[in-house]
């Protein structure tokens, strides 16, 4: 029986209202929203009364703001205009507090494995202020384990040792890397605070030429192993949501409703 409660990533549509989009993930019987902190929630274009509002409509649904993800345009590896997107991710994770949410997801990008590369030691620089930025805003920062082995994440938040910040797991985006999401569970362990619920049917992605399931030949390259994904899940005694991903593209309700008959299952 799966424990976590179901949110879904929302992603903004420029022709319909944000109460008109919560109101049908509501219907759908999803129990909380991951949302992008730009668009018309960028904080800059959110001021209290548009938050006040917020808060009203997910509250008057019965809805949680899981996690707010702060979309960048360049990794954390570089000190080119690094204050800049500093700035920009303290202002996520005091937006993600005022909606009620403790938890903001960030894409890192690529960690370089040779601890002396002075990328490794700019990007574990910057890593840890931001998460003394989220700490001192009363969020975690989820970094996103997507498309990247977990195994370098893990290590990493391990060197750091900073209680907010944490990872959130892709296992759709991992597989199209040819990365294993059961591995990266119990590689991730007690740093995972959010993770996905996605396979390879959920969104448009194109595996890398000449990938290779995890499990091996018989398996299409983005297959998730559901049960083996959720028993990992269930091995770490992992407690948050899981959020389905869908194809923003495509209408949201088809993906949420197979995603949610598959979870039944288990």
């Amino acid at each position: 029986m799966i424990r976590s409660p179901i949110a879904l990533r929302l992603a903004e549509d420029p022709s319909r209202s944000l109460r008109d989009s919560f109101r049908e993930a509501a219907g759908l019987g999803v129990r909380g929203l991951v949302l992008d902190a730009a668009g018309t929630l960028a904080p800059r274009n959110l001021g209290e009364t548009a938050r006040r509002d917020v808060r009203q409509t997910l509250r008057t649904l019965d809805l949680a703001l899981t996690a707010l993800h702060l979309p960048t345009r360049r990794p954390f590896d570089t000190l080119d205009q690094l204050e800049d997107r500093l700035a920009r991710a303290d202002q996520a994770f005091e937006l993600a507090y005022s909606l009620g949410s403790r938890l903001v997801l960030l894409h890192p990008g690529p960690i370089p494995p040779d601890p002396a590369d002075p990328r490794r030691i700019w990007l574990s620089q910057a890593l840890a202020e931001l998460g003394r930025r989220a700490d001192r805003r009363g969020v975690r920062l989820a970094l996103e384990a997507s498309g990247h082995p977990a195994q370098p994440l893990a290590e990493l938040l391990d060197s750091l040792a900073i209680p907010a910040l944490a990872a959130s797991l892709d296992p759709a985006a991992l597989l199209a890397q040819g990365a294993d999401p059961t591995s990266s569970v119990v590689a991730l362990g007690r740093h995972l605070a959010h993770a996905y619920a996605t396979d390879g049917a959920a969104r448009s992605f194109s595996p890398s030429a000449g990938l290779r399931h995890p499990a091996g030949f018989g398996f299409h390259p983005t297959t998730l192993d559901w049960e083996n994904y959720l028993g990992a899940l269930e091995e770490i005694d992992y407690r948050g949501f899981l959020t389905i991903w869908p194809d923003p593209s495509q209408p949201i309700a088809p993906e949420v409703r197979r995603v949610l008959n598959l979870l039944q299952q288990f």
